[in-house]
């Protein structure tokens, strides 16, 4: 009889969360198409379209010709010029049109539409009385027609961001006692989803930092062997000459060109077989890339996969960190789930490659350090070669692995065996700082001037005699560099919520992220049941003060190393410190607020499923401001 009730129940839950799945597929996309397009969706649909030629125009002493349209105070949604042209066209529109109490105003819109295309959109959203076009004379009788049209437009990254958010919320309210006790597996899905509708609405375009080197990278190794083959599409994103599309509509177009770019091969040349060290960060976005090719994908399709592979690959380690870590798990999800940090996992980068495995390293390291049986080989062998493997690219972050200096005698089986394991510990920093002092003392040595480019009148030997020529100086710079940036490095929304060419959110997800980050730290490792007596106490405290120097000198590395490589000669201030160089910073920060004194009297399911929902909310809201408003 109890199984035949268990049966039931179970059948019961199955159908509500079949219905719920249905309902909330249904209004998301009620939600996207008619809340989200609600002037279009109640407005007449149509689509009208003037040929130039039979338009009236007047010409003006300018160099440019105007062409004037009337309208009855009919809502257009959107205008697509249609045009032949060698070169890109540039255009103003001087639309009245009447706002929500009847009456009359004027706005001023501008559009340079890309030659490469042919037609481009512009976006009105207005019940229009009257618009004015103007180009240069030029360009006149290179336009063929303008369509003025009024239609909803479907946006898979807006439906994709309100299912996740409906659907996971409602899994976390609905099944809290089986996946409140599962951060690992909340946090992979809030990943996952988030960062999908990240490369959804990124399109084809490359908005993290440097992504067209990044990419370049990543294309140039996914061809196995040392034959490779570069076509119009993947050129134009290298060479940054791919047009940027306005509205959503451009987009489309723009990945439409790209995918037929795609046939025409411009270049082929070889290439070395093996990756070198500084490039396995790639991995992930390397092997995306070259199954998208392999399964003969479309361009658009191909980069989508490469985004995605590391996206998997990132979270995957997260979620190993969450699952096997004793400690700070909830500050685990928060730090995988801020802003930027979903963003980079889902761009080409070898930042989100670090962050991730630097957070499975410190994270097996915590639990080592603070447990009370013998040191476990194999939890320590992984955590070192995470540290390891994720400063192939960044090795400034290596001071990090200096942790394990902590390691008292007694978890030790001898104390022969305790030296031998911090003597491997410093051998292999040395070799990791050698990674990049080596090269610098090859530069310093052989008189080469190398740096930056990017960063103007560069050069490593020369910024390297300043340092030691003057050391007060620069280590005056340096602090006043660190004191000034402390704060928003930190907990800023330049580090928070960065998503470099698309802007910095500083709105209510932002808030919503860093409370819950914040509450987070302070109350995380106060969920612990045990309390610990008076040389566990110790051992925290010194972990406190040792991650703290750490902290300190790997900031200090990160700056002298932008100052050496991206910074004019002399300069009294160091350029090219991006706030996204701290994210590696913030897991080991919270590690100095680990305390049992603040503690939260929900119960552990619900504490933890309240954080995951709250990172959900706050990165979606970040998410929509930046990539899809």
């Amino acid at each position: 009889m109890e199984q035949i009730k268990q049966i039931l129940k179970n059948k019961k839950i199955y159908l509500r969360d079949f219905i719920a799945i249905i309902v909330i597929f249904f209004l998301s996309l009620f939600v996207e198409q008619v809340l989200l397009q609600w002037n279009s969706f109640k407005n007449e649909k149509y689509e009208q379209t003037f040929q130039v030629s039979e338009v009236q125009k007047a010409e003006n002493k300018d160099g440019e010709t105007t062409y004037d349209f009337l309208f009855d105070g009919r809502y257009v949604s959107s205008i697509y010029l249609i045009y032949q042209s060698k070169t890109d066209i540039s255009s103003r529109m001087k639309v009245t049109f009447y706002d929500g109490y009847g009456q009359k105003e004027v706005m001023e819109l501008e559009d340079t539409a890309s030659f490469l295309l042919g037609k481009s959109a512009v976006w009105v959203d207005q019940k229009v009385d009257s618009l004015k076009l103007t180009v240069e004379n030029k360009d006149a009788d290179k336009l063929n027609s303008i369509i003025f049209v009024n239609h909803t437009v479907f946006s898979w990254a807006k439906f994709l961001l309100v299912f996740s958010v409906l659907l996971l919320s409602y899994i976390f309210v609905s099944h809290c006692t089986f996946f409140g006790k599962r951060p690992e597996w909340m946090y992979a899905m809030v990943s996952v989803a988030l960062g999908t509708v990240i490369i959804l609405s990124a399109h084809h375009s490359f908005d993290s930092w440097d992504e067209q080197i990044h990419y370049n990278i990543a294309y140039t190794d996914s061809w196995v062997w040392n034959y490779m083959e570069y076509s119009d599409a993947v050129m134009s994103n290298v060479e940054m000459r791919v047009p940027t599309g306005d509205t959503l509509e451009e987009e489309q177009w723009i990945g439409e060109w790209l995918n037929q770019a795609n046939d025409t091969v411009v270049l082929s040349s070889q290439k070395g077989r093996f990756l070198r060290y500084g490039q396995r960060a790639y991995l992930p976005q390397i092997l995306g890339l070259g199954l998208g090719r392999t399964l003969g994908l479309s361009y658009v399709a191909t980069v989508f996969l490469g985004k995605f592979f590391n996206l998997l690959f990132c979270t995957a380690v997260v979620t190993c960190a969450i699952r096997f870590s004793k400690y700070g798990k909830r500050t685990l999800m928060c730090v995988g789930l801020l802003p930027t940090t979903v963003f980079l996992f889902s761009s080409f980068t070898y930042d989100a490659f670090v962050i991730a495995l630097l957070m499975l390293g410190i994270a097996l390291f915590v639990t080592e350090y603070l447990s009370e049986e013998k040191i476990q080989t194999k939890r320590t062998m992984v955590s070192i070669l995470a540290m390891v493997v994720g400063c192939f690219s960044k090795a400034v972050y290596i001071p990090f692995l200096a942790l394990y200096w902590l390691m008292p005698k007694d978890k030790f089986y001898s104390r022969r065996q305790k030296n031998l394991f911090k003597a491997g510990i410093f051998v292999l920093l040395i070799l990791m700082f050698a990674s990049f002092i080596l090269p610098l003392i090859g530069n310093v040595t052989s008189g080469a001037e190398v740096g930056d480019y990017r960063g103007g009148d560069t050069s490593q030997t020369s910024q390297l005699s300043m340092i030691l020529g003057y050391p007060l100086t620069y280590t005056g710079v340096l602090l006043k560099s660190l004191g000034t940036t402390f704060a928003s490095y930190f907990i800023g929304s330049k580090v928070l919520a960065n998503f470099a060419y698309r802007g910095i959110y500083d709105g209510i997800g932002y808030f919503v992220v860093l409370l819950t980050m914040l509450f987070t730290f302070v109350t995380d490792f106060g969920m612990t049941e045990k309390t610990y007596d008076a040389q566990m106490k110790r051992k925290i405290l010194m972990m406190k003060i040792w991650n703290a120097v750490l902290i300190f000198g790997t900031a200090c590395l990160v700056w002298t190393a932008l100052y050496l490589d991206f910074t004019p000669v002399g300069s009294m201030v160091i350029n090219g410190v991006s706030p996204r160089y701290y994210l590696p910073l913030i897991f080991p920060l919270s590690l100095i607020f680990i305390n049992q004194k603040v503690r939260c009297s929900m119960k552990l399911e619900n504490y933890q499923s309240l954080i995951a929902f709250l990172m959900l909310i706050g990165t979606g809201i970040s998410i929509y401001c930046l990539m899809l408003a």
